[in-house]
């Protein structure tokens, strides 16, 4: 079974034989340079690309078929055993009848990381655990205790954050943004472009200054 867009495939009455697909693994991009005169080539990573795989879906219910058809269309968020990311489906021909059955050709795409689905927010001290396979760019939400301000090292990043009024702030890692109430704090935070990234495993914590509540969610990342 399978969501998307908050709808289950058992709700829909579809049933998918290429389930592995879901989860094949994204290829890494790269770029190869050579230098004329020099043995071999350079190679820079540029990450990971998105998984398209063709599916084939079963309709079990005839009568269903145009909300399927409107439900398996576009972008939205999509689970699959524990983990959520963002995917599409695009339909690519009509729906063929099969006995009693009908099948649908889709094209399905998505994102090249999973996230877990029940994701709150940790209290962390001196360390926080990457359960994933590869690095995540977490979500950072320091709570103002006496201190105005608060000053870490996380993930070999060293940033100060100056609460001034504010009780709290969130840092979201992936997008380089920095709220209070959906306010942009950007101003109030010292950090150089690059954000904290979590390897697998343990990240040590280092506290420099500052007494705020550290919680941190979006910590773990798959393939």
């Amino acid at each position: 079974m399978f969501k998307f867009k908050g709808i289950s495939s058992n709700d829909m009455q579809v049933v998918i034989e290429e389930e592995e697909h879901f989860i094949a693994r994204a290829a890494q991009r790269y770029e190869v340079t050579e230098i004329e005169g020099k043995d071999g080539a350079l190679f820079d990573t540029l990450g990971y690309s998105y998984v398209e795989r063709p599916i084939l879906v079963q309709c079990l219910n005839i009568n269903k078929i145009d909300d399927i058809l409107a439900w398996l269309n576009g972008e939205g968020e999509f689970e699959y055993k524990g983990r959520k990311t963002i995917a599409r489906f695009y339909n690519e021909e009509d729906p063929q009848r099969v006995a009693c059955i009908r099948t649908i050709d889709t094209t399905f795409i998505r994102n090249p990381f999973w996230n877990k689905i029940n994701d709150n927010y940790n209290i962390v001290t001196t360390e926080i655990t990457n359960t994933g396979n590869i690095e995540s760019r977490p979500i950072i939400r320091l709570e103002k205790n006496t201190s105005n301000s608060s000053e870490i090292t996380l993930g070999g990043v060293r940033f100060k954050y100056n609460f001034k009024d504010d009780s709290y702030v969130e840092i979201d890692c992936e997008e380089k943004t920095v709220r209070y109430d959906g306010l942009d704090r950007n101003r109030q935070i010292e950090i150089d472009y690059d954000f904290p990234k979590l390897q697998p495993g343990n990240n040590k914590i280092i506290i420099h200054g500052g007494d705020a509540l550290i919680k941190i969610k979006r910590k773990d990342r798959w393939l």
